[in-house]
Order: C-alpha cells, then structure tokens, then sequence
C-alpha cells in the first residue's frame, strides 16, 4: 500500500456515508412515439440532432480498506439521449469516451448499454449494441479511449447509452451543457466528501437554469451534494474564424485544490505554477532528461563539427534532431526514454523537444523549457496551476544574447518558428526561479505573401508578363508542404492552376528546400479572360490573383472572439504596361485603413505615370487575437478590402 493510499485509509476507515444514488430524469429504454415522430427541433429548425437528455453524477466514496489500496474512488454515471433529425447527424451516433491511463491504473468502464430506437410501422423498434462493437484507441501516454457506434442509425433516430467509470483519480470531469446541438435539459450531480476541496468554474455565455447544493452530516465529515441544470440550451453556433469552441462552450470544469481532515493539516494537491516548475525540473522525464544522458556528448561533438558560433550551432542540431526523429502525432510534455526516441527514431512532442534541448546543453547554448497548450486544447486559466493545462513543449534557447523559439517536429520548420497549434496565448516558463514567468507563444514570423504581377496589356485583349510569389513565414512552410506533397513540379503547377485560365509559359522555384529563405514562385503567363471589353472601353481588375472577393465576417454583431492562426501579411502590386491605342479613363482612389494600436492596417496605392499603371494593396493583420470590441473595426476594415479590390481600371480605346 503506498504511503497517499494508506493516509486515505487511516483518515477515512471509520467513516460510513449511506447515499441514496441520483436517478437520471428519464428511465432508460422509455421513448415516446412523439419524439421519434419529431421531425425538426421546434426551437432551432436547423438543428441536425438535438439531445433530449444528459445526465451525470459523479460520487465520490471511500474504496474498501480491504483492497490494496483502500482509499476514495469515483464513479461517474451518464446517461445521454439524443435525436437525429436529418442525415448530417448520423455523427452523433459515434460515442468517444476518454479514459485516464497513468502508469498500471487506468479508469474502466461498466454497465455499458447503447440502444437505437426507430419507428417501423408505427412500433418502436430496439436494436442494441453488440459487445464487440466497443473499441479501445490510445491517444497518448495518459489517455485511453473507448469508442463504438450504435447501430441501425438513420435520420429520425434516437439513440441512448449510459455507462459508468470507476476511477482510482480523484479528478472530475468536466460537464457540457451545450453542444453544437440544442440540447432540452442537462444536469450534472457531484457528491464531495467535506474533506476533499475543488475549485470549479464555468465558462460560456449561457446561464445556468439551477443550482442546489445540500448538505449531508457524517460521522467523521460531511458530504456535499451539488446539483447543476440547463434548459433548453441552444447550439453553439460557430462563427468565422473563432477560437476552439472547448474555451467557450457552456462548461463546469473540477480542479482539486487540497484535501484536509482533523488530524492531518492541509495537504496542497493544486500548488502553484512555481513548485509545478519545481517538480518537473526534477523530474527523470524532463530536466534530468536534460542535464542528464552524457551519453548524447559524443554525437553533438560530431555534429558541431568545431563550429563556434551559437546560432550555427543551434540550427545544426535543430536540423539533426529534425531529420533523424520522426514526430509521432502525440502531443505530450514529458519525455519517456532518449535512448529509445534515438533507436526507434520516433517520438511524442516531448521526446522529440527534450532531445533537442538536452542535446543543446551539452554543446553549451543555455536552453528553457516552455510549457503550453495547442489550440485544439484549449487556453491556459493561470488561476489553476494543473499540470493537465499543458500539453505541449517547446524550447527556448539562448544564442549570441538572442533568444530563439525551437520545435523540431515539422521537417519544414526553420528556426525560431514554431508550429501553428503552438500559438495560444502564453507559455510558462520552467525555471528555477520563486516566481512563475510566462511568455507569448510566438515568434517573428508571420503568415507572409508578396506578390509581384509585371503584366503588359496586348492589343488582343490579353495579358502577358511575369507573375512573382515569395513566401515567408508560415506561408513558406504551407507552400512548402504543398510542393512537397505534389511530388513533382509538374503536378504542382497544376494543382496551382486548377482554378484559374492561365497558360504558364515558363516556371521556376527557388528555396522550396531550404526553409531558412523565402519560397518563391516565378512564372511567365498568359491570362485570358480578365478583361471585359464593352466597345470603346476596357475593365480591368488589377487583382489577377490574391484577389478577396468577400467579407469573411458578414454578421454585424460577434459572440466570439477572431482568433487566426497566426498574425499575416498580403501585399500585391500589379505593374501594368498600357499598350499605344489606349488611354486611362478612371483609376480606382488611393486609401488607407488603420485599426488601433496598429492591430491591422490596410494601404491601397495608385499611381499612373505614362504607359504604366501600379497598383499596391497591403493588407496587415498584426496579432492573431480580436475580441469581441474589437470586432466592429476589424469587420469595416474587411469592408474596405473587398470594396477595393473589386474597383476596375477603365481605358478607352483612342
């Protein structure tokens, strides 16, 4: 018995708490002909499913001190109903349920029921799940899923199941209310001896429809009974550009803070983000993962080669550890075994960042750890320091005085920029030190595009001339990743052509190996079909590429706020030589957009001097991040964008 176990044990053996069990509103298997008859939500007409019901209850209790580790379990109850209204939720019908795997102790799951209901000439047909229906998938080092699809689905459905986890963890899950689904009535009970003490938060825009909370007198400690419960919750209705709809759907979220009894003085569970950073540099799986494995000082002598400048040194091993070690999708902070990440030559994001940063401090470039969490986790709440907020690492080393951003799982990745799903708010910076230190996830590089469009109008109506992309950023890794994808030029190119009437005369690619440069395109073209000729006059729209062509915003009011992948930058200049015969009617207005703080701006030029015509239009977008206040302006300013780029050039035949 380990020594947290037999605490539990000491404190709790004599503690006996008779509860009766929270019942689900509705009986499982009684469906009523007038929901399967229901063939659209009455509140949401759009909705592709809605849920009927939702049901949890998580109950904590003391675990028999006759087991091996007597000490509190949980067991969590659920109970889920939902109707298929129409074809494209038939995905409602795929149940994923996360499991947490630490070490030998893994949740399980019982009493798995799963029912589909359809109405057949007028009865109520059953068909149940079958058992080998149920599958296991591992999603990382810490999570287990299981995962099955009820049967015989179809628009107009219902489906139900229920289940229950029996957990040795002491951590509750989170609760949804809503989904991207209307949901008709969802309610989550927690029953909490008095001694364990959780912090919790909601999160979202709905309110809650009711919340009780009683009160159970024990005799060793008391136990709280919490009821949540929402009604007629709306679907979450996704807008452009939001963030992860996981930061603001309507939620309750658990955190254990510390847990305290009469005999025993307050035991921290939570901590701080501090000791956190404490611990892990501690840790065999991270810092001494880094000072440690000297085995690795041979192979980073080879690789230096006696080079002694940082910065070469940095990108040398960056480009080692990059090539050599293959990213294996999971997304974890800890490291398992560098010896074997080396051998099998693959890894998580820890293995593959720790690596680097071990293989850094041996060839002497000082190098932090930064913690943070992808887009597709979530943001990080600084007032709960959980080591589960994280699930990524980076590194961040130190070279010649400046500081460089490294992640050596993308092969296409240059230094000093990390992944997109990297860019999420802050980091938190594992160091020795008594005070927590958090640093923007980011680096100098934006999502960058210029476009250079040297065009010569020809007396038959076409143009001709060279068309120039360069690409910086994250723009160069995603045509990076294109070109490379196509496998040849030649498929690339007409993968680029696929929606336009060009005849590309000559082509050539510079950079689209070497990441640490611009990835540029040239190519020499023929463009039909952008003029329109109405007798004495020409239309031409400067814009033969990079053209936006409407609002990405349409809606006057926001919910949510804009997040983009990353801050970007699009500039295009169209040099248009006016060939004799013709001369220049009307020529779209120069103008200029900024947005507070220089947020975003956008600059649109027009000159004419002689034969030729230039016109440049800039377009900046300069963080990632809009609230909802800042919405309105960024709105007008894509406004201005498409009212732009839409004005003609007129010439008039002489």
């Amino acid at each position: 018995m380990n020594k947290f176990a037999l605490l539990w044990t000491v404190v709790f053996c004599a503690t006996s708490l008779h509860l009766s069990a929270q019942k689900s509103p509705v009986k499982f298997g009684d469906v009523s002909v007038a929901d399967l008859e229901m063939t659209i939500h009455p509140i949401d007409s759009t909705a592709e499913a809605v849920v009927l019901s939702d049901f949890g209850h998580a109950h904590l209790g003391l675990r028999s001190i006759h087991e091996s580790n007597g000490a509190y379990t949980m067991n969590f109850e659920r109970h889920t109903r939902i109707k298929i209204l129409k074809k494209d939720g038939l995905k409602w019908a795929d149940i994923q349920i996360p499991l947490l795997s630490l070490g030998d102790d893994e949740e399980q799951v019982t009493n798995l029921k799963a029912v589909t209901y359809n109405l057949e000439n007028g009865k109520i047909k059953e068909t149940r799940l079958n058992r080998d229906g149920v599958f296991k998938e591992k999603i990382n080092r810490d999570v287990n899923l299981r995962t099955f699809t009820l049967p015989d689905v179809k628009a107009g459905s219902i489906i139900e199941f229920s289940y229950t986890i029996h957990s040795d963890f002491l951590s509750i899950p989170s609760w949804q209310f809503q989904r991207t689904i209307p949901t008709v009535r969802s309610e989550f009970w927690a029953t909490i001896p008095q001694t364990l003490m959780y912090r919790r938060y909601m999160q979202g825009y709905v309110p809650l429809h009711d919340y009780q909370v009683k009160e159970i007198t024990g005799t060793e400690f008391n136990t709280h009974i919490h009821h949540w419960t929402s009604l007629d919750v709306p679907a979450l209705k996704k807008e452009p550009y939001m963030p992860n709809e996981v930061d603001f759907i309507s939620q309750l979220n658990f955190a254990l803070s510390h847990f305290t009894t009469k005999a025993i003085p307050v035991i921290d569970v939570m901590g701080s983000w501090t000791k956190l950073s404490e611990n892990l540099l501690r840790s065999e799986g991270f810092g001494l993962a880094i000072s440690g494995n000297d085995f690795l000082r041979p192979i980073v002598k080879e690789i230096v080669g006696g080079k002694t400048d940082q910065e070469e040194i940095v990108r040398l091993i960056h480009s080692y550890v990059k090539e050599n070690i293959e990213w294996n999708g999971y997304k974890v902070y800890g490291l398992w075994n560098i010896k074997k990440v080396l051998e099998e030559k693959k890894g998580t994001s820890g293995d593959i960042n720790i690596l680097l940063a071990s293989m850094l401090e041996k060839a002497g470039i000082p190098v932090h750890m930064v913690l943070c969490s992808t887009k597709d986790h979530g943001m990080i709440r600084k007032d709960y320091p959980m080591s589960r907020q994280f699930n990524y690492v980076v590194c961040l080393a130190t070279a010649n005085g400046k500081q460089i951003w490294l992640d050596a799982t993308d092969k296409l990745l240059p230094v000093n920029v990390l992944p997109v799903r990297c860019l999420n708010g802050e980091g938190l910076l594992v160091r020795k030190e008594d005070t927590e230190t958090w640093v923007p996830m980011g680096s100098q590089a934006k999502a960058k595009t210029v476009v250079i469009a040297d065009l010569k109008l020809t007396p038959e109506g076409t143009l001709n001339g060279k068309l120039t992309y360069s690409h910086d950023g994250y723009n160069a890794l995603s045509v990076r990743k294109k070109f490379k994808d196509a496998g040849s030029e030649e498929e690339f190119v007409k993968q680029f052509l696929k929606s336009k009437s060009w005849n590309v005369t000559r082509r050539e690619f510079q950079n689209m190996r070497d990441n640490s440069l611009p990835a540029k395109e040239n190519y020499e073209v023929n463009i039909e079909d952008h003029i329109d000729d109405a007798g004495d006059m020409l239309y031409i729209n400067p814009f033969v590429c990079q053209k936006i062509d409407s609002n990405p915003f349409p809606s006057e009011s926001r919910q949510f706020p804009v997040s983009f992948e990353s801050s970007k930058e699009d500039v295009y200049t169209l040099k248009l030589i006016i060939p004799p015969g013709y001369k220049v009617e009307e020529l779209p207005q120069s103008k200029m957009l900024n947005l507070p703080g220089n947020s975003a701006r956008y600059v649109y030029n027009v000159n004419h001097n002689g034969d030729m015509v230039t016109v440049t239009s800039a377009l900046s977008i300069n963080k990632d991040f809009f609230t909802q206040e800042e919405y309105a302006s960024l709105r007008e300013l894509y406004s201005m964008v498409v009212a732009k780029q839409s004005q003609q050039i007129v010439l008039r035949k002489q």
